[in-house]
C-alpha cells in the first residue's frame, strides 16, 4: 500500500480545523472536492472509515481514524524534521522560528533574549505565539510552533520532552492596610481569610496547595494574568500571589509584598518540544541566549 503526502495532510488538517473540510482545505491551498477526495481515496485504500460522519459532516475519529492519525502526525513531522536538516547550514539563514508562550513570560522573562538573538541574527524570522499556557503546549504538541516556553503544573506534559529552565518564587502582594502584611508569621490558614485574587490555568493552580491542607478560602477573582491581579489587588478586591518576578516594589506602587515561597509551589518554567522534532541551530540558539541571560 502506498499513501501520498497530500492525504496523510488532509486527515491532519481536517482534524485540526475541527472537522470543517472546507477550512481544511483553506489551510491547504486548495479547493473542497480535492481534499474530500485525498481522504475518500485514502478510505478506499485502507478499507477503513477515519472519520465519523452526521449526514454529509465529519463529526470525529474512529477508533481506527485515531491510530492513523497519530502516525500521520508523526511521518509529517518527520518530513518536516528532513527538510529542517537539508535547509540547516552553519550560519542561522533565512530561517523561521516559531515559539509559543504565555503573556506572562513574553514580558517578564523573554524580553532581553528575543532582542538580543532578532539583532544578531535579522535573517531568522522569529514568529511568537502568544497563549495561556496550556494552549502554548498544545500548540506544539500539535506542530503548529517549534516550541514553547511556557509553566507546567506538578506533572510535565505528556508525550513531550521538557527541559526545566528555571523557578520562581511566590509573593503575596495588597494593599498596605491588609493585617497579612503586618503581622510577624503568616500562614496558610490566614491567608484563607482574606479574599484572594487567584492565579489558575488548566495546568498550573494554587487551590491545590489549599486543598491539601482542607482549607476553602474565598476566591474573589481567577485569573492567569498577573498585572489583572495586581489591578484589581491595588483597587481594594483582595490580596494576590503572584510569581516574584513580576512584581515591581517601585512600578507597583501601592501595593507592597511579602515572601510565601515557603507556602506555596514554586512556578517552573520549561522548555517544551516533541520528542521526535528534530533541534534546529535556531532553537538552540535561542535557548542558549536565554540560559546565558538566566545565569547574569
Amino acid at each position: 500500500m502506498r499513501y501520498s503526502l497530500k492525504q496523510l495532510q488532509a486527515i491532519v488538517e481536517i482534524s485540526r480545523q475541527g472537522f470543517h473540510v472546507s477550512k481544511a482545505a483553506i489551510k491547504l491551498n486548495t479547493s473542497q472536492s480535492v481534499i474530500s477526495k485525498h481522504l475518500k481515496s485514502l478510505e478506499d485504500t485502507l478499507t477503513r472509515k477515519i472519520f465519523i460522519r452526521t449526514g454529509k459532516r465529519l463529526s470525529g475519529l474512529t477508533p481506527e481514524g485515531e491510530k492513523i492519525l497519530h502516525h500521520a502526525e508523526r511521518v509529517l513531522q518527520d518530513i518536516s524534521s528532513i527538510e529542517k536538516i537539508g535547509q540547516e547550514a552553519s550560519t542561522l539563514e533565512r530561517e523561521t522560528l516559531s515559539l509559543a508562550t504565555t503573556p506572562t513570560l513574553a514580558h517578564y522573562l523573554l524580553t532581553s533574549t528575543v532582542k538580543k538573538f532578532t539583532l544578531r541574527h535579522p535573517n531568522v524570522h522569529l514568529r511568537i505565539q502568544v497563549e495561556e499556557s496550556y494552549k502554548a503546549i498544545d500548540a506544539v504538541r500539535l506542530g503548529q510552533c517549534d516550541f514553547a516556553i511556557a509553566p507546567i503544573g506538578l506533572e510535565p506534559p505528556g508525550n513531550l520532552a521538557t527541559d526545566i529552565l528555571l523557578e520562581w518564587t511566590r509573593l503575596l502582594i495588597g494593599t498596605p492596610d491588609c493585617p497579612l502584611f503586618t503581622t510577624s508569621e503568616i500562614t496558610l490558614e490566614m491567608i484563607s481569610t482574606e479574599p484572594i485574587i487567584a492565579f489558575e490555568t488548566p495546568t498550573v493552580s494554587l487551590r491545590e496547595t489549599f486543598d491539601r491542607h482542607g482549607l476553602s478560602p474565598n476566591y474573589a477573582v481567577t485569573t492567569s494574568n498577573p498585572d489583572v491581579m495586581k489591578t484589581y489587588a491595588a483597587n481594594g478586591l483582595g490580596v494576590a500571589i503572584v510569581a516574584t518576578p513580576t512584581f515591581d516594589p517601585e512600578r507597583d506602587r501601592p501595593l507592597v509584598s511579602r515572601d510565601v515561597s515557603h507556602l506555596f509551589p514554586n512556578v517552573k518554567i520549561a522548555s517544551v518540544h516533541r520528542m521526535d522534532d528534530y533541534s534546529t541551530l535556531a532553537r538552540r540558539t535561542f535557548l542558549d541566549y536565554l540560559k546565558a541571560s538566566l545565569a547574569e
